[in-house]
């Protein structure tokens, strides 16, 4: 006869825990940090430069840094660019939101 008297199979606890140890780890890496990496983010930024005019060149830090200004608060990647305006190449240095890929700080550098 089969398992009559109530008591458990000894591994249905050590499974169920593998199970929900497995489902807490993937929705960790679906729901948790969405961080952009900084290949991403140049693209973005470029992309929305080159609808301008055509680039020189671009860079980014692969080392995201914090960001603070006034209540908030994010990862940024630091980077820059350059383009040709009014026939002198300009150089550009920019903060991108690690997140959204938005430029939060730009600066023309000459």
């Amino acid at each position: 006869m089969d398992n009559l008297n109530g008591s458990l199979n000894p591994w249905m606890i050590p499974l169920t825990l593998g199970g929900a140890a497995l489902a807490g780890f993937v929705t960790g890496k679906m729901f948790g940090d969405r961080r952009r990496g900084a290949k991403t983010i140049l693209k973005l930024v470029t992309n929305g430069f080159k609808k301008e005019g055509p680039l020189a060149g671009s860079w980014i830090d692969y080392q995201p840094i914090p960001f603070q200004r006034f209540a908030y608060k994010t990862t940024a990647y630091r980077g820059g660019l350059r383009r040709q305006e009014d026939d002198q190449l300009v150089n550009y240095e920019f903060l991108a939101d690690a997140y959204t890929g938005s430029i939060i700080e730009l600066k023309r550098m000459n």
